[in-house]
């Protein structure tokens, strides 16, 4: 498909963030303003909502997303041409590195369906706040510098399946929760927890941007302390 869908696909990692952190809601006023749709996989919906409901530990917090399913602010996309396209791309990624001539496998089912969804849809966007995924989308090369820090090897690269892979996802784009937290901050959307009285919390537009950009990052956004700095200077 190559007409742009105007849409974002999200995979289950920015979901679970705001959820986390009680910022689902902002889910439904991005979708407004966006004026487009925002999918979710059946991979996706398995791993909020299926899997959860089985368990006590996390049964809340599927509890919380699965509304903004039934109500449509996520909707399920499920083609069939998915699937050849989700296994391609895992087949490509998993054979890219490789650390004494054993591949490493660096990318599994749920995050591949929602990329290969996004892929068949030419979306705007993916949401994806997991680091091995987005660099692979976005850096390869840094996917194998982060193998060969933590393993202390010589991670060799099959460049070919990585062009492959580049060719594959086009020009799509990678959105994080903690880039959908700064859009939202800057549309207003946070303006009800400006109310607190500056006697209390002297800079209280700042310490609010700054409680939601850490508490994503403290529960599985990939970001790094300087990108929080540089978002918090820049919206001051």
């Amino acid at each position: 498909m190559t007409e742009k869908t105007k849409a974002i696909v999200f995979d289950t990692g920015p979901i679970i963030s705001l959820t986390i952190n009680n910022l689902l809601w902002i889910l439904e006023k991005l979708k407004e303003d966006f004026a487009g749709e925002f999918y979710i996989t059946p991979a996706v919906y398995d791993e909020l909502i299926n899997k959860p409901l089985n368990t006590r530990k996390y049964k809340l917090e599927a509890l919380q997303v699965l509304p903004y399913i039934t109500k449509g602010t996520l909707k399920v996309y499920n083609n069939l041409p998915i699937i050849d396209i989700a296994r391609e791309i895992e087949e490509y990624a998993n054979h890219s590195f490789e650390i004494d001539k054993n591949c490493i496998q660096i990318v599994h089912k749920g995050e591949i369906e929602a990329v290969a969804t996004a892929v068949f849809l030419n979306a705007n966007a993916i949401g994806i706040d997991e680091r091995t995924t987005r660099h692979l989308i976005e850096k390869p090369e840094r996917i194998a510098q982060h193998m060969e820090r933590t393993f202390h090897k010589k991670v060799l690269v099959n460049w070919k399946n990585i062009e492959a892979l580049r060719g594959r996802f086009g020009n799509l784009k990678v959105i994080r929760s903690v880039e959908l937290i700064t859009i939202a901050y800057e549309k207003g959307f946070f303006d009800s927890y400006l109310q607190t009285p500056t006697k209390v919390i002297p800079n209280i537009k700042q310490a609010v941007l700054e409680g939601a950009l850490w508490g994503v990052k403290l529960n599985g956004c990939s970001v790094k302390e300087e990108e929080i700095d540089d978002i918090l200077k820049m919206e001051k």
